[in-house]
């Protein structure tokens, strides 16, 4: 894609695969402020800097990833102040854990309805919208309240089809 200049000629930067705009990441750290504050949940600049970190990253980084990012920037972030927050805000309903193949904990703070197709050899992840039909089960047995409908798609990626070819794919 050719990139053109704005009105003061400059190109804008480049954006890596799975980063969010730097307006749509504002945007989400904007609701995401005033939705602590509604709640009364205390915004620490260490929050803030975590789900800044998820908000920017469509790629659903692990707790490591998140971790490594911040870590030069706040010095007094520890690994399980991480881990802590990223829990929090999932419990919270500020982001979501998402199911990978080999057990590692994904987040993300993209909460709109969506699906995730997992590559089974390299563990991307990419969003996708399914069939709004898709809908949670009535009638759970044992009491069971179901809250939301998590689908993840197990399969091959196309640049892993394309390096371990079609035939083991």
């Amino acid at each position: 894609m050719i990139r053109s200049p704005n009105k003061h000629g400059v190109h804008p930067p480049e954006r890596k695969a799975g980063a969010r705009s730097p307006r749509e990441v504002e945007r989400m750290c904007s609701r995401f402020a005033t939705e602590c504050r509604r709640r009364g949940v205390r915004l620490t600049e260490q929050r803030l800097a975590v789900y800044r970190a998820l908000a920017r990253d469509a790629t659903h980084p692990t707790a490591e990833t998140v971790y490594a990012r911040l870590r030069v920037a706040m010095l007094g972030l520890s690994r399980a102040s991480v881990y802590r927050i990223l829990e929090s805000l999932e419990m919270e309903g500020f982001s979501r854990r998402v199911s990978t193949t080999d057990g590692v904990g994904r987040f993300e703070a993209n909460l709109a309805n969506h699906q995730h197709l997992v590559c089974r050899y390299c563990g991307r992840i990419t969003d996708f919208e399914a069939d709004p039909g898709i809908t949670l089960p009535k009638g759970v047995p044992g009491g069971f309240v179901p809250e939301r409908l998590d689908v993840s798609i197990i399969g091959t990626c196309g640049k892993c089809r394309r390096r371990v070819g079609r035939h083991n794919a």
